[in-house]
C-alpha cells in the first residue's frame, strides 16, 4: 500500500522514474493513494508538467490509486531524440507504455489541455485499457476559430511570433500565459510557478512544446473522423471563462462523441485544475462513480 504524504509543507508532488520500451527512455511519475483501489492517470498541459496537479492528486488519492507523469521531453521525463515524434499518437502510445511497467491493466484517464487529444486516442485505440475518460480544455478537432491567437501561433511552421513566445522570453511568456489562463488572477504555490518556469527555460521542454503544437494536426483530423467510434464514457469539463480556447468546442465535442457529457466550471479559466480543484474533483469523482 501507498499512501500520499498529505501533511508536508511543499505542495509538490514526491517522484520517481520508470523506463518505457519503445524510446528506452524515462518517464517522470508521482504515485499516491492505495495500490488496490481503481487507477486514475493524470495527464497534463503546457505550459505545465506533473506538479500542476498539486491539488488534485491528493484529493482524488483518498479513494484512488493516483498516477500522474510527465511528457516526453517536459519535466523530469526523458526527450525524444526526433522532434516528429512529439505527437498525440506517440503520446498515447507513452500511456499505454506506462501502464504496462506499472502493471496497471485498466486505468480512468484525466487529461487536460494538450493531453486531451493523447486521452481520447488511447480510448478509441485501446479501449480495453480505459474505463472512462475525464478531459478539460483542449482542441481534439482542428478548429483555429475556438483557439487564441497565442495558440494558432504555436501550430505555425517557422512562426516567429510563437518562437519569440518559447524560446526568447519563456519566463515573460509564461507569466502572460498564466495571467491569462485564470479566472481572474488566481495565484498557485511558489515551488510550483518555480518548477513551471524552470521548464519554460530548458531547450528541451522548448522543443518539445513547439514540436507537438506543429505535428498537432493530423492526429486532429484523423480522430475527427475517428470520433463516432469512442464508446469510452467521456465527461467534458470546461472552464466557463477560458481564454485560451473557446467554450463553444466543449460543445462540439460532446455533440460528436456519441457517450459524453459536459460539465462547464463557473469562476474557471483554462487551467480548471489549478484554479477549482475542489469543484474538478466533486463533479469528477461523481462521474467516476
Amino acid at each position: 500500500m501507498k499512501t500520499s504524504n498529505l501533511t508536508k509543507s511543499s505542495p509538490l508532488l514526491d517522484t520517481k522514474t520508470v523506463r518505457l520500451k519503445t524510446n528506452n527512455s524515462n518517464i517522470r511519475y508521482a504515485e499516491l493513494g492505495d495500490e488496490s483501489k481503481p487507477t486514475i492517470i493524470l495527464l497534463h498541459g503546457v505550459p505545465e508538467n506533473l506538479q500542476a496537479w498539486y491539488a488534485v492528486a491528493p484529493k482524488l488519492a483518498k479513494n484512488n490509486r493516483v498516477l500522474a507523469l510527465d511528457w516526453p521531453g517536459f519535466g523530469g521525463s526523458d526527450s525524444l531524440t526526433d522532434c516528429k515524434d512529439y505527437n498525440p499518437h506517440n503520446f498515447a502510445l507513452a500511456v499505454i507504455e506506462f501502464m504496462d511497467a506499472l502493471k496497471v491493466d485498466n486505468a480512468i484517464i484525466m487529461a487536460t489541455d494538450i493531453a486531451l487529444l493523447p486521452a481520447f486516442l488511447v480510448g478509441l485505440e485501446y479501449p480495453e485499457r480505459v474505463s472512462k475518460l475525464i478531459v478539460m480544455d483542449g482542441i481534439p478537432f482542428r478548429r483555429p476559430q475556438y483557439a487564441s491567437w497565442e495558440l494558432n501561433s504555436f501550430t505555425k511552421k517557422n512562426s516567429l511570433r510563437a518562437k519569440f513566445m518559447i524560446k526568447w522570453f519563456p519566463r515573460m511568456s509564461a507569466q502572460i500565459g498564466y495571467h491569462k489562463g485564470f479566472y481572474k488572477n488566481h495565484s498557485i504555490p511558489a515551488d510550483v510557478l518555480k518548477e513551471f518556469l524552470a521548464d519554460g527555460s530548458n531547450i528541451s521542454n522548448q522543443n518539445a512544446f513547439m514540436s507537438y503544437f506543429q505535428n498537432f494536426h493530423e492526429a486532429q483530423a484523423y480522430f475527427e473522423e475517428q470520433a463516432h467510434l469512442l464508446n469510452t464514457p467521456v465527461l467534458v469539463i470546461w472552464g466557463k471563462y477560458d481564454r485560451f480556447i473557446n467554450v463553444k468546442l466543449a460543445h462540439e465535442i460532446v455533440e460528436k462523441l456519441p457517450n459524453a457529457q459536459l460539465e462547464i466550471i463557473d469562476k474557471a479559466g483554462h487551467y480548471v485544475h489549478m484554479d477549482k480543484p475542489d469543484e474538478l474533483v466533486k463533479v469528477a469523482t461523481g462521474f467516476i462513480e
